[in-house]
């Protein structure tokens, strides 16, 4: 059995776990138990978590989220779990009832806080939804915050209609939520403030006002900072600009421009110097590869490159990390190749003076199979 069938099936028995168990259970050491989780994420395999436990994301199957919520408590901020628990409780939260640092909370809590947009009047509004709450449960519990909304000013009429979610991964979701993309629920909104409302939905109503959230300590003020630029930008869409602030900024666009050719022309582009790039050049100029990218990650001892590479059916492009070390090991390795996984690119790894035997050793297992590691000469 293969090692990443090795991982799926621990995986499927034991729920979302760390890099550290998965090497243990497949008896391999934790880099490179790490590359095959990348690997198999980046297939669409697996998921890796946001939360974080001990420094480390958590990686888990499809369909196991409803196991991923009690790594929560003890991973993260007090506050925050506060207002987890709030959303768990209460299910949907609306954007507009919420004060500004439960906002910056909810968007920090992007495994288990899900958001969505409402159409109320013409003009959206947030919501956020519990990770695990069904598409029709979901529907039903907005409607009921907006009649209770309905509730609190009876003179103007409520309609609203689910549109597109806020973030990409919420496409398919919305997709799903029959009938969230095509039917709008006003209908069903309408008819329902035309009921008589129960006492116990009025004492809900009573309920959600008193409780307010004291979240205070939560240290984002970046967070912050997004949230109030999206409200505004919320209040913003019904706002007409002037046709004067608009040739202003016309101006300074051109000026901005402007500026920028005069700059381009004037200034020369400086060539980087760097002892191991007029070394590493030469090395590939005799092996016909050219260079496309440079990125010095530290002068005279690491770089990144984007290189391409000649072959039989034409010029392959690598990610090509080069490193000045009088001794390369098997942790250099890894981390040179995660850097390829994420640029989704084979490696090609190039160093200058010996590497260790445990790091020739893991470049022949199969994790490595699209690895080139050579010694510039």
């Amino acid at each position: 059995m293969l090692d990443q069938d090795k991982i799926l099936s621990f995986l499927k028995t034991t729920g979302p776990t760390l890099p550290a168990k998965v090497a243990k259970y497949a008896g391999c050491e934790i880099f490179i138990a790490s590359a095959h989780l990348s690997l198999l994420a980046s297939q669409g395999k697996i998921i890796i978590s946001k939360l974080k436990v001990g420094g480390s994301p958590l990686y888990y199957l499809p369909g196991q989220e409803d196991q991923l919520y009690p790594f929560a408590a003890g991973n993260i901020n007090p506050k925050e779990l506060q207002v987890l628990e709030l959303l768990k409780e209460e299910k949907v939260l609306r954007e507009l009832d919420l004060d500004l640092l439960a906002k910056v909370a909810l968007r920090s809590l992007k495994d288990f806080a899900t958001p969505l947009y409402v159409l109320v009047k013409g003009r959206r509004e947030l919501f956020w939804r519990w990770y695990l709450l069904p598409a029709e449960e979901t529907k039903q519990a907005i409607g009921e915050i907006l009649r209770q909304g309905e509730t609190q000013e009876p003179e103007k009429p409520q309609s609203s209609s689910l549109t597109e979610p806020a973030e990409e991964k919420l496409a398919s979701e919305a997709i799903a939520v029959e009938p969230l993309p095509e039917v709008s629920p006003a209908t069903d909104v309408v008819n329902a403030t035309e009921k008589p409302i129960p006492e116990k939905q009025k004492k809900l109503v009573v309920k959600r006002k008193e409780r307010k959230l004291e979240v205070s300590d939560i240290p984002l003020k970046e967070a912050a900072q997004q949230v109030l630029k999206e409200s505004k930008s919320l209040g913003a869409e019904n706002n007409l600009v002037t046709e004067s602030k608009a040739d202003e900024s016309k101006a300074d666009d051109s000026e901005k421009s402007k500026k920028k050719l005069i700059e381009k022309e004037t200034k020369k582009e400086t060539p980087i110097k760097d002892s191991l790039l007029t070394l590493a050049n030469g090395f590939l100029e005799q092996l016909n590869i050219s260079t496309k990218k440079v990125e010095v990650i530290r002068k005279n001892n690491e770089l990144n490159l984007r290189v391409e590479v000649p072959s039989v059916v034409g010029k392959t492009e690598y990610f090509c990390k080069i490193r000045k070390k009088q001794r390369l090991d098997e942790k250099d390795v890894s981390a040179a190749y995660m850097e390829a996984q994420i640029q989704k690119l084979p490696l090609l790894l190039l160093y200058t003076d010996q590497i260790a035997k445990k790091a020739e050793e893991i470049l022949k297992t199969e994790a490595f199979f699209n690895a080139v590691v050579k010694k510039i000469e």
